[in-house]
Order: structure tokens, then C-alpha cells, then sequence
């Protein structure tokens, strides 16, 4: 179900992924209540078919405010992950280089940059909204249980990764990580969690399987970069010898959950959702 809001046009930052279209598909099937703003080499061209949209290289601000405000946007959803490049390889138009400089020492965390994006879109007079405004149903439940039951050392081993990601978050570092037994396999970096997820399956040992943990950082900007969980990367835990996830309740995107479900089921794997600290 989308959320109900007022009638407007609604710009979408889209990255990799299906996200964003699904994000196109639920709020305007028809197109002509969404923008797409397009990013060369990382947005899928299959969900721009029947939307109007405007490609862009990434450092190209100016052109995408132009092109949001000549589309008469008033809201815009980031959504969907972006590998954050080197800032030297970049080719920055003046405005964004402005926009780096003013933010200082906040743009080498992945939440500080994004911060900083939202204030600049917003002087602008664009409206940044979470993914969550859009598609609330997608927010995992405070009572999601799927698979069988988390045991005694499933459930130290989780509350173990909710400390550590805790403490790291408050230093905008890492929405996932991976604990077998209390021993931290792998914490999520630059390299995004399904690359962790794998390196972890090589560092696990010959005991009971890991469990993968995926909540929000402390402070994090929720209208942008929420933890998200799909098919896929349950896939991938499933098939590296993870045996369990869990998920901060209200703070996690799950997507696919009929499939998730079902594939969860097939192979005794756990998802559960969690209360994580907030500041």
C-alpha cells in the first residue's frame, strides 16, 4: 500500500537495483507523476521505460537541480545503493565541489555526505522524503518471525552485533555485520554487504553457522541509504553457511518478502526483527 500524500510530483534519485522502479511502479504506474534522475553507469535502464528521466554522471549537481526543477518536482526518494567512488576520480561541477568544501570532514562518512546532499537539494526548495514516506509497507514489522527459532547462542551472537554496530555507527561505519559464536567475522565497509557476506563465509568456522545483522547507525539521516534486505542477499547468506538474520524493526527495507519467506523456510534460515539504540 503507498502512504497517502498530497498530489505532486515526485523526482527519484535512483540508484542500482529495482528499488527505485518499484518506488515508480507503486506511486504513479502511469509515469507521468515521476521523474527519474538517471545515473550513468549505476541506474538499470529497464525501470526508466516509462518514466521521463535525465542521465547524468555522478558529480553533475547542478544539472540534476536543473533538471528536478524544469520537471516541476517537489519531493524527492534517493534510493537504491551507489559504490561511492575515490572524490579525486570524480569529475565535479563547480556546484558540487562547493557543496564538499562546505562539508568538511562530514563527507568521508557515507551518512555525513548524504547529509549534506539533502541540505543542498533542499535550498533548492525540493523536499528530500524517505523511502518509507512512499512505501511504509516495506519497513520490516517489530514482530517479523520467519524460520525456525532463534536459539541461546543465535541470540548472543546478535545482541553482540547490535553492541558493536552501535559503537562504530556513532563513527558513521557499517550497517552489517557478521558474529559466529561472539567471534566478528566481517563488519560492512566500502564494499557493500553482499561482499561482505561472502568474505565472511570464507572466514567462518567449522561450528554452528553466523548470523548477519543489518540496523541503521545511531544518528543515521533515515530519509536516505536505510539498511535494505531483498532476495538476494538472503540468497547469498543462505548459500555462504549463515543460519540467521536479523533486522532493526522500523529501520530496515525488506523487500521481496513473499520470496524471502519462502527461501527462509526451504533452508531453516532465520529472520527476525530487533530493537536497535537510537540517539
Amino acid at each position: 500500500m503507498v502512504e497517502v500524500l498530497d498530489n505532486f510530483r515526485l523526482g527519484i534519485i535512483a540508484g542500482a537495483g529495482n528499488l527505485p522502479g518499484q518506488i515508480a511502479e507503486r506511486f504513479d504506474p502511469g509515469g507521468k507523476s515521476v521523474f527519474f534522475i538517471a545515473l550513468e553507469g549505476v541506474t538499470d535502464p529497464s525501470i526508466l521505460k516509462n518514466y521521463e528521466h535525465k542521465w547524468i554522471k555522478l558529480g553533475e549537481l547542478q544539472m540534476a537541480m536543473t533538471a528536478l526543477l524544469e520537471a516541476k518536482v517537489r519531493k524527492v526518494v534517493l534510493a537504491g545503493p551507489v559504490n561511492r567512488p575515490a572524490l579525486s576520480s570524480l569529475k565535479l561541477d563547480k556546484r558540487a565541489s562547493k557543496m564538499l568544501l562546505k562539508g568538511g570532514v562530514k563527507v568521508f562518512g557515507d551518512d555525513g555526505l548524504l547529509s549534506v546532499l539533502i541540505d543542498e537539494i533542499e535550498k533548492d526548495g525540493i523536499d528530500v522524503i524517505g523511502i518509507d514516506h512512499v512505501l511504509s509497507n516495506l519497513l520490516t514489522k517489530p514482530d517479523l518471525a520467519i524460520g525456525p527459532p532463534v536459539d541461546e547462542v543465535a541470540q548472543k551472537d546478535i545482541n553482540r552485533a547490535i553492541d558493536v554496530l552501535t559503537r562504530l555507527g556513532k563513527a558513521d561505519v557499517g550497517q552489517s555485520i557478521a558474529v559466529q559464536e561472539g567471534l566478528v567475522l566481517a563488519i560492512e565497509a566500502i564494499e557493500g554487504t553482499d561482499n561482505m557476506i561472502a568474505r565472511a563465509g570464507q572466514l567462518k568456522r567449522d561450528v554452528v553457522g553466523p548470523i548477519l545483522v543489518k540496523i541503521s547507525k545511531p544518528a543515521q539521516e533515515r530519509r536516505v541509504d536505510l539498511p535494505t534486505v531483498g532476495l538476494e542477499t538472503v540468497r547469498l547468506a543462505i548459500s555462504n553457511g549463515f543460519r540467521g538474520l536479523a533486522v532493526e524493526e522500523q529501520g530496515t527495507l525488506l523487500l521481496d518478502i513473499e520470496e524471502v519467506k519462502k527461501i527462509a523456510e526451504e533452508n531453516d534460515f532465520f529472520i527476525l526483527s530487533v530493537k536497535a539504540p537510537r540517539v
